[in-house]
């Protein structure tokens, strides 16, 4: 396994997060729940450690047009295009779609899921992540970020 990039979490927060933000931006989706959070990573044997952490993003949202299944059918298209490493991509008997990718540029993984009652055409939630970075200063603190504290301006 590569050495994992050095980075305190507050800062890669600010770094992913505008990247999620213009991905989404660029989605006909209205945002019902954002929210961001520093989760543990796996260390290289297995362990759980307290300086170890990735950026997690999750998205519930709507789809105005009643149209998220074309939406994700399109991203697979793009995605596949560009040369992200599609990890899943499946169409449910309700029509809705689960997709899921890497971008090799980054590393990060975008997962967007489909097909949810009460309005399978329409409702996606997502999730987004980074790779696993080191804290250098050791411990991080886990749990959900404040985007206010965190200096980090969020889109609405």
């Amino acid at each position: 396994m590569d050495a994992m990039e050095l980075k305190e979490s507050q800062q890669a927060a600010r770094d992913f997060v505008p990247e999620v933000e213009a991905f989404l931006g660029a989605l006909p989706i209205t945002r019902e729940k954002f929210s961001i959070r520093v989760n543990r990573c796996d260390g290289t044997e297995g362990e759980q450690r307290d300086d170890i952490y990735h950026i997690w993003v999750g998205l519930r949202g709507v789809a105005p047009g009643n149209d998220v299944a074309a939406i994700l059918d399109g991203l697979h298209a793009r995605w596949r295009d560009a040369g992200w490493t599609i990890t899943r991509y499946r169409r449910l008997d309700n029509g809705g779609v689960n997709l899921a990718a890497t971008d090799p540029a980054t590393g990060n993984g975008y997962t967007l899921d489909s097909g949810f009652e009460p309005a399978p055409d329409a409702y996606v939630v997502g999730f987004f992540n980074t790779p696993c970075y080191q804290s250098p200063s050791g411990k991080v603190d886990f749990g959900e970020i404040d985007s206010r504290t965190a200096g980090i301006g969020l889109v609405r």
